[in-house]
């Protein structure tokens, strides 16, 4: 029966990451866009420990939800779990990885916009977030052009 999955057509588990030794020559775009999609995934799982530990109270607070608004708690639990998803399936270039960051991102930047307190004046994370949109859209464009 095992013998029979294996002939299904699903590709084994591999340790060597064939995306990263690819042909760098032949297709530089690609290669480029996954080292972004890659550091993305590293932040967005940075991104969301940061706001776990603000809901736990990493800080020392003795009750750290006490000082948050209903709408900042919120965000925040969103943000707990949908960035670390989002790192996850964007490190494995899963389709799903980035409509889930894409997703947040767009919730992040609509959190700014309507708790600009709360947020704590995070314009300089909208201001990479939006910048992060747009290079993942070039690259990705650039990327699709060298597809064979």
């Amino acid at each position: 029966m095992a013998a029979e999955q294996d002939k299904a057509g699903l590709p084994g588990i591999s340790l060597i990451d064939t995306v990263l030794s690819g042909d760098r020559v032949a297709r530089p775009w690609s290669y480029r866009l996954v080292l972004m999609v890659r550091g993305l995934a590293v932040f967005e799982l940075l991104k969301g420990l940061a706001y776990w530990a603000a809901l736990i109270g990493a800080g020392g607070s003795p009750d750290p939800l006490s000082g948050m608004t209903t709408p900042w708690l919120v965000a925040c639990l969103f943000f707990a779990v949908a960035d670390p998803v989002a790192a996850v399936g964007l490190w494995l270039g899963a389709a799903w990885g980035v409509a889930i960051w894409l997703l947040a991102a767009i919730g992040q930047i609509v959190v700014a916009s309507v708790e600009p307190a709360a947020s704590g004046g995070r314009w300089f994370m909208t201001a990479f977030t939006l910048l992060a949109m747009a290079a993942y859209v070039f690259l990705s464009m650039n990327a699709r052009r060298e597809a064979p």
